[in-house]
C-alpha cells in the first residue's frame, strides 16, 4: 500500500505543486484529471489483490465508480495499466490508456490521445520517465518510447522512440534532438 500511496501523492502533487493552500483545493475543483487518477490508483491496487474479496470489491467498483466516470469524463484508463507516480492529465476528454500500457514516472498526456494497443499481438507501448503527451496524440503498438520525450499535437507514434527527443508528424519523425533536458 505504500507505494500505492506514494504514486497517488505524486500525481495529486503534479496538479497541486507550489501553489498557496487557498489555491490548493481549486485544484480539487478543478482538475477533474485528479479523480481519474485517484479511481485509477485505487481499482489497480485492489485489482491486484488475489483475496476473493478484493476480487468482487473491484468488480463492484469498475462498475458503480469507473464506468460512470469514464462516461462523465471521457478518461478511459484500464485499471491494471501499469503507471508510475506523478500522472498528469490537465484536460480530460477523450483520453484512452490501454491495460498493457507500462508508462513511467511524471506523464502527462493532453485531450484526445491514446496508448492503445496494437490488434495483431494486443501489445501496447512502454514508456518511459518524464514524457509530455499533447492533444490529438497517438501512441499504438508494441513500442519503446524513451524517457525525457515530447510528442507534439497530432502525432501518430507506431515506432520506437528514442530518449531525449521531439517527434511530431504522422507517422511520427524525429523533430529536435534535446541536449539540455528541462522538466517537463
Amino acid at each position: 500500500m505504500n507505494n500505492c500511496k506514494r504514486k497517488l501523492w505524486m500525481d495529486i502533487n503534479k496538479y497541486i505543486g507550489n501553489k498557496k493552500k487557498s489555491e490548493k483545493l481549486l485544484c480539487f475543483l478543478y482538475y477533474n484529471g485528479i479523480y481519474a487518477s485517484v479511481i485509477y490508483r485505487l481499482l489497480n491496487y485492489i485489482g491486484h489483490k488475489r483475496n476473493f474479496i478484493f476480487k468482487i470489491l473491484y468488480r463492484i467498483l469498475f462498475i458503480i465508480v469507473y464506468i460512470p466516470f469514464k462516461n462523465l469524463t471521457g478518461v478511459e484508463i484500464h485499471p491494471m495499466a501499469t503507471i508510475e507516480g506523478g500522472l498528469f492529465i490537465p484536460h480530460c476528454n477523450g483520453i484512452v490508456i490501454s491495460k498493457s500500457a507500462k508508462i513511467g514516472e511524471n506523464f502527462t498526456i493532453h485531450q484526445f490521445s491514446t496508448v492503445g494497443v496494437n490488434y495483431k499481438n494486443k501489445m501496447a507501448p512502454t514508456i518511459g520517465d518524464n514524457v509530455f503527451v499533447s492533444c490529438n496524440s497517438s501512441l499504438i503498438g508494441h513500442i519503446n518510447v524513451g524517457n525525457q520525450v515530447y510528442i507534439l499535437p497530432n502525432s501518430s507514434v507506431v515506432k520506437n522512440v528514442p530518449h531525449n527527443v521531439v517527434v511530431g508528424g504522422v507517422p511520427s519523425k524525429i523533430v529536435k534532438v534535446r541536449e539540455e533536458m528541462e522538466n517537463i
